[in-house]
């Protein structure tokens, strides 16, 4: 997940995102909430996937983070003294105040929860449908959450125009960074791909060796073009944000077209050496980054552009 799992277009830190959550564009008040939303996304992220510890102590992990943010440190799912690991509690308690202090529901911070542990106990996706389902919990979350510290919309799970483009965005950036990844993920046997786009007869046992080198392409253009498609279909956010009477609503509105700039530009590499992602996976350049930078300021002004 990124996520995630918050996806991979900007370098942050140690680790190379898309979702620049805690970026100095946006106001103090709203980075309050967005920098420990950002330190609970990636030690999510962290213990699903990183190292190699076993599942049940990524799940053991991911339940203590639960419980700082549910409130209840130091308590099992059945209320019961335990003793979780208290530096994941605390982050889960870090966000969780955050979100209180801003009067905001815990629910999509809950729903992270369940993605990472989908990525802890990794099973290939059944079907497209369930890729797309999936992205509701390590995704869209992200961007609800956003808006919701913005004070764009009032509810991080309210149903409205904004909310459905937020998704879109947020949902072509996990499909791009699945695309980005393909190569480095099969390393670690995380199948991303749905199975029925699978060969007839392929399973991952067998190995990317026994994929034509049509397929591989394929999943990578397939991945990115999908991504990309829902991306533009949801940067309609950047005008209704703009439209927002509310103090962050530009400088939020130009840190969305950073994003999306960014996600797009991973996808056109992708999709100019689709093959390439298997060996390595694409990351923009300073020149690219000055290009993102460039084409942001234009989808600021003119976000039609890419209806």
């Amino acid at each position: 997940m990124d996520s995630g799992h918050l996806g991979k277009a900007f370098h942050g830190g140690a680790h190379y995102e898309n979702f620049p959550v805690a970026s100095r564009l946006l106001p103090p008040q709203m980075r309050l909430v967005l920098l420990p939303l950002y330190a609970f996304a990636r030690a999510g992220d962290d213990l699903a996937d990183e190292g190699n510890l076993e599942t049940r102590e990524r799940l053991s992990g991911l339940a203590a983070l639960l419980s700082g943010l549910r409130g209840q440190a130091g308590e099992d799912e059945s209320g019961n003294a335990s003793t979780p690991d208290l530096g994941l509690s605390a982050i889960g308690t870090r966000l969780r105040d955050a979100l209180e202090a801003k009067g905001i529901d815990i629910g999509q911070a809950e729903r992270l929860i369940k993605a990472f542990q989908m990525d802890a106990e990794h099973r290939p996706f059944p079907s497209e449908q369930e890729l797309y389902r999936y992205c509701t919990y390590s995704a869209t979350p992200v961007g609800r959450l956003v808006l919701a510290a913005g004070g764009i919309i009032r509810r991080p799970d309210e149903h409205s125009n904004l909310t459905e483009k937020s998704d879109a965005i947020c949902t072509g950036l996990q499909l791009i960074n699945f695309a980005q990844d393909l190569g480095e993920d099969f390393s670690r046997q995380r199948i991303n791909v749905p199975v029925d786009w699978w060969p007839a007869g392929w399973q991952p046992g067998h190995g990317v060796a026994c994929l034509s080198a049509e397929v591989q392409r394929r999943w990578a253009r397939d991945l990115a073009r999908l991504g990309a498609r829902k991306i533009k279909s949801g940067v309609g956010l950047i005008a209704g944000v703009k439209k927002a009477s509310v103090p962050e609503n530009t400088r939020l509105a130009l840190e969305l077209s950073l994003i999306i700039e960014g996600g797009l530009s991973i996808a056109e590499k992708i999709l100019l050496q689709p093959a390439a992602v298997w060996s390595r996976s694409p990351r923009l350049s300073r020149v690219d980054l000055t290009v993102v930078v460039f084409r942001a300021v234009l989808t600021f002004f003119r976000p039609h552009r890419h209806l």
